[in-house]
């Protein structure tokens, strides 16, 4: 069975700004695109595409994180974004992009806000190209509800060369259905595809089927010489593991695991008040010196080799030779759940400002170092935490620390940072270990600045590479956090280095995808 990650779809060949609202007054409109819809011949040199509306826009609708990549929704098929911009009024939007030389492209905005809070009147899509003329066929069909009982009314729906779910697509051509399901994605070339069908039904900025987003796999299309009629494809939705099923499919699929393969962490992400997660067993295979990460998430199950730096992180984890019993799982996560974390569930769980983070193993070398007063023995941990964005600088709101025993949950300690730090100031600088870590494709990074000046976050490759500077700013007294996304980048161990005046600090971090 296919599944999809949040990356999977957030990196679509598609530019969508995604952002749910609810709010009264007159719907917000999309006026005019640049370029224009169905425009041909559009110059390959062109930087920047921009959506006028009717009235000024909410700006933090528009996330983007400064780099290639975006946060909270922004998805795209032209070959770099670098960066969203604004007019003086805030009715236009602008996109920094690159474009390629005789590539169709297709944009789209599902979702956005007003200054005043009214939401966009429908979804919107145009289409353009830098070739004389577009691809000569279309693929149509229709989109049903299913078993889901949701309107398919403007469902995204795209066609990709390679299959959808494996963090590789290559979408090439898009559309939005009409207001009863029916679509016609044009402007497709002969070949095969892989066809899809998307809706962000908890309006969050993600399609996530794990946190109800619905999701359809069509049938593979071949278009030869002609259009291609009567893809119909079924949304559905699907509901995220408990730890008890997670153990169920890690039994039923252990026989064809590596012989002689150590179990060395645990991981899970997105939990609900339920303890519904997605789910990640990490292995080692000490005679080849490999690694792989077993997952088990909304839409099934996925066995995912790590190279050999991947190895040398996992490795010093000391083995978890028993898994901790459902019983004491459960019991610490409603613990938790109980004395103060559901309390820190505000907003829907995404990276645009709140995640629910659990661990099993040897938690000592990791965030929960500090609260650990035996670092032999495993333990049980679930983190709540809570910011916001500001560009792409992550400013933590409150995060909440839950440490169980291993046997049977009880809760061994608790640490939280309340709102917003206020009078606190760091006595000293400090880079911490950022969390997740392992992590896919998203971590946090966290640093202590203790007085003003000039500060600079970068992250290098293990050749000395620089791939991506998180921070370069002047920064105030106070404790920060920086959420990196590595969606683009390969598995592998990278280095996050700070410089702050005369203090240098380096963290590394391992990329599991």
């Amino acid at each position: 069975m296919k599944q999809i990650a949040i990356i999977s779809l957030c990196l679509m060949s598609f530019a969508l700004f995604v952002h749910g609202t609810t709010a009264s007054g007159a719907p917000l409109q999309v006026i005019s695109t640049f370029p224009a819809d169905n425009a041909v011949s559009v110059s390959a040199a062109t930087t920047v595409l921009s959506m006028t509306f009717d009235v000024p826009v909410d700006t933090s609708t528009f996330r983007f994180n400064g780099k290639d990549t975006p946060d909270g929704g922004l998805f795209w098929n032209v070959d770099s974004i670098k960066g969203v911009s604004f007019s003086p009024d805030h009715q236009t939007v602008y996109l920094s992009v690159m474009l390629s030389a005789g590539k169709a492209y297709f944009v789209c905005l599902l979702n956005a806000k007003s200054s005043t809070g009214s939401p966009l009147a429908h979804p919107v899509g145009y289409h353009f190209t830098t070739a004389a003329s577009f691809p000569p066929f279309s693929v149509s069909g229709n989109i049903s509800a299913g078993s889901t009982g949701l309107s398919p009314a403007y469902a995204l729906v795209v066609l990709s060369r390679t299959p959808v779910g494996n963090g590789q697509e290559d979408f090439v051509a898009g559309t939005l259905a009409d207001a009863g399901g029916t679509y016609s994605i044009p402007y497709v070339e002969d070949g095969t595809y892989y066809s899809v069908a998307a809706m962000d039904v908890n309006g969050d900025g993600q399609i996530n089927p794990s946190n109800g987003d619905a999701v359809g796999f069509g049938p593979n299309v071949i278009v030869s010489g002609g259009n291609v009629t009567g893809v119909n494809i079924t949304l559905q939705t699907f509901a995220s593991p408990t730890y008890a099923q997670a153990l169920d499919s890690l039994n039923a699929h252990a026989a064809s695991f590596p012989a002689g393969c150590v179990l060395r962490s645990v991981q899970a992400y997105e939990i609900d008040p339920t303890g519904r997660a997605g789910w990640e067993f990490y292995f080692t295979m000490g005679t080849w010196q490999l690694s792989f990460q077993f997952r088990v998430e909304s839409m099934g199950t996925n066995a995912v080799p790590m190279d050999s730096n991947n190895y040398q992180w996992i490795a010093p984890w000391r083995p978890i030779t028993l898994l901790p019993t459902v019983a004491a799982v459960d019991s610490f996560l409603a613990r938790a759940e109980r004395n103060g974390g559901g309390a820190y569930r505000p907003v829907p769980m995404t990276w645009n400002g709140f995640d629910v983070m659990f661990q099993i193993g040897d938690l000592a070398r990791g965030s929960y170092w500090d609260m650990i007063s035996d670092p032999a023995q495993n333990y049980l941990g679930v983190s709540y935490w809570y910011g916001i964005q500001n560009q792409n600088q992550w400013i933590t709101i409150s995060q909440h620390r839950f440490l169980g025993a291993y046997a049977d949950g009880t809760i061994l300690g608790v640490t939280g940072v309340g709102e917003n730090n206020r009078g606190a100031i760091p006595a000293s600088f400090a880079l911490h270990q950022n969390y997740p870590n392992p992590f896919n494709p998203a971590t946090v990074i966290s640093y202590d600045i203790p007085v003003a000046g000039a500060v600079s976050l970068r992250v290098f490759d293990v050749l000395g590479r620089e791939v991506e500077t998180l921070v370069s700013d002047m920064k105030q007294p106070g404790a920060y956090t920086v959420t990196w996304n590595a969606a683009r980048y390969a598995s592998g161990i990278y280095f996050c280095r700070l410089e702050a005046g005369r203090y240098v600090s380096t963290q590394k971090m391992m990329l599991v995808k």
